[in-house]
């Protein structure tokens, strides 16, 4: 019954990462901890190993789309690496009881962030001249962000990133591709890092990754029938909602936990 559970909760995300952007990393080690009863270390390790090929394969299926912003997401990523490998080192610091607290925090802040550049009209004109340094500092911020996030309590980062592409003015599918891509990078430097201060419980991972794998394929297909199809626009206010409302209720539901 735990493994259909685990395989159901890697279905579900893999759909999610790859229509949201979010890759599920505090999710899974919530799952991880109450069902299974391991240590948050092994499921912070078993938790990366399984975001590394759900995100690549993600990032690949938005690739083909074109909606992966290589040029942001390489600066993101490589803040983002330097981050996850600080994090990582000083892991062993963080008190068990201030995961959750950590992480709810940060997320709802970051959510916040997100909401009031949705609310905020765009010049499109103004973001496509905007100085280059100032959205090189902000792309460096929240990779760093991410990156930390990462390294420190095993979660995917994925809301610094793509608060931080929206704060960049990046449309909506080009901040879940871009998203994704970043994700990739980041949760295997996370998990190289991480691997050697927990144990990876591999046959939960690979329980994980298989589910999430196809969740993800499910969920490019849906993404192409459903959502994007109505509109040629790279902008979709439902998948909006659906990050908002969803980076919402995990960082208030981590808080109270």
């Amino acid at each position: 019954m735990q493994f259909i559970i685990l395989a159901l909760v890697g279905l579900v995300m893999g759909i999610a990462t790859v229509i949201t952007g979010g890759g599920a990393g505090a999710i899974y080690v919530s799952v991880l901890t109450i069902f299974f009863n391991i240590s948050p270390a092994v499921a912070t390790a078993t938790s990366l190993a399984t975001m590394f090929p759900t995100a690549a394969v993600s990032a690949y299926l938005h690739a083909r789309s074109s909606n992966v912003n290589f040029k942001i997401g390489w600066t993101m990523l490589g803040w983002g690496t330097i981050g996850a490998l600080v994090g990582s080192y000083f892991s062993n610091d963080i008190p068990d009881n201030d995961y959750n607290t950590l992480i709810g925090v940060v997320i709802i802040a970051l959510t916040v962030l997100m909401i009031i550049k949705k609310r905020k009209p765009t010049d499109i004109k103004s973001e496509e001249h905007e100085n280059k340094n100032k959205k090189f500092l902000q792309a460096s911020f929240f990779g760093i962000v991410s990156g930390l996030l990462s390294g420190l309590v095993g979660t995917s980062g994925t809301t610094a990133i793509i608060a931080g592409l929206t704060l960049l003015g990046c449309t909506t599918m080009q901040t879940v591709g871009t998203s994704v891509f970043v994700l990739a990078g980041i949760s295997l430097v996370g998990f190289l890092m991480r691997v050697g201060v927990g144990t990876v419980d591999w046959p939960l991972a690979a329980a994980l990754a298989g589910s999430a794998i196809v969740g993800a394929i499910l969920g490019t297909f849906l993404l192409k029938k459903s959502v994007t199809k109505k509109s040629s626009s790279q902008n979709n206010s439902l998948i909006d909602a659906l990050i908002i409302i969803g980076n919402l209720a995990m960082g208030i539901a981590l808080l109270f936990k």
